[in-house]
């Protein structure tokens, strides 16, 4: 298979095979029925009697007609997200992937846009074998060279917004991102596609969006355990991204601070404050909470609940099932009545509550 990076220049592009364009095999077989090998011969007419259905027929007139707008320099007219699908596949493969990624969903949540076969096939009014054959049709066509080398600016426009946000994104986040090349499309729903398509130009890990491959936030998390293992209590987020050994931060001179961040409000066994410092749940979320209890004096459970959501970051908080366990573990907390926690005398700053 030719690669869509190197699909460029003129000649490499007209004569490119007729695999390339993502048409579906009945209606390449019809092509090379008709003489033609090349994407250069997609213009060619085909003649009426040739059984091709409507949909067939109108298909391949677009991506002719794309073809041809590439002109003599090979650059390839652009499009938006939906515009892309619709170009290269069929009206029913665009219904199963805008319903599979939740294309026209505003939600922010990543779980919302990660539909299960069995639900995409109801849906569509499908089985959800069906479903499923629907969408590897339209991850074969989308992974051509011809629909990759148009994706190019999608991915450009992913790249930059990742870029900027210091190469971590929260699905929240991106959810608000109004790029032009999202062309009304969800951009969560987007951006897994496209990350689907091409493993590693866009990570999806733990439930966030890098710029970076796997192998390194792999890499980043271990060091990050290792380095909060290795402290004292809570630590400043700033000195573990400083800290951080040369393998398992970004290349080309981005901070690690976005990344560390990232990663720190989205393990499960972390906590991350909105005063920029981090630490283990199992191990520093007392330290929190002894700090509420001194600026508090006492209070109910119910009010550190609510006191310790506001001082983590949104991924980081916890239940009062978690609450109740760590006061009960903190020999420096006692009860001061049912229900009800505070620090000795000595250490509380505050007054009662």
């Amino acid at each position: 298979m030719i690669s869509a990076r190197a699909f460029s220049g003129f000649k490499v592009f007209r004569d490119a095979p007729l695999e390339a364009s993502g048409l579906p095999r009945r209606i390449l077989a019809v092509l090379r029925a008709n003489s033609s090998e090349k994407l250069a011969d997609l213009g060619k007419p085909v003649p009426a009697e040739t059984k091709l259905d409507d949909d067939d027929r109108a298909l391949l007139a677009r991506v002719a007609a794309y073809v041809a707008g590439a002109g003599k320099e090979a650059r390839l007219p652009p499009v938006n997200f939906k515009g892309w699908l619709a170009l290269f596949l069929p009206p029913r493969l665009v219904d199963a992937v805008q319903l599979h990624y939740g294309l026209d969903d505003p939600a922010a949540a990543i779980a919302l846009h990660e539909a299960k076969l069995g639900d995409t096939g109801f849906k569509l009014g499908v089985t959800r074998e069906r479903a499923r054959q629907l969408l590897g049709l339209a991850d074969d066509t989308l992974r051509q060279a011809l629909p990759l080398a148009a994706a190019e600016p999608l991915y450009g426009a992913a790249a930059e917004i990742l870029r900027a946000a210091g190469g971590v994104l929260t699905a929240a986040v991106l959810a608000q991102n109004k790029h032009p090349a999202w062309g009304q499309a969800s951009p969560v729903g987007a951006c897994l596609l496209l990350a689907h398509l091409v493993p590693g130009r866009i990570a999806v890990y733990r439930g966030f969006f890098s710029a970076f491959p796997p192998n390194l936030l792999d890499r980043a998390e271990k060091a990050l355990r290792d380095r909060l293992n290795a402290a004292p209590g809570l630590a400043s987020i700033a000195d573990i991204a400083a800290g951080l050994p040369k393998s398992a931060r970004p290349p080309g001179g981005i901070s690690a601070e976005p990344l560390t961040s990232m990663l720190l409000r989205h393990l499960p066994d972390t906590l991350a404050t909105r005063d920029g410092r981090a630490g283990l749940a199992g191990r520093d979320g007392a330290e929190l909470l002894g700090e509420i209890l001194a600026a508090t004096g006492e209070a109910p459970l119910r009010i550190l609940v609510e006191t310790f959501n506001q001082r983590v970051q949104p991924e980081c908080r916890r239940g009062s099932g978690y609450v109740r366990a760590v006061l009960g573990r903190d020999p420096r907390i006692r009860k001061a009545a049912p229900g009800r926690y505070a620090l000795p005398g000595g250490l509380q700053a505050g007054l009662t509550f």
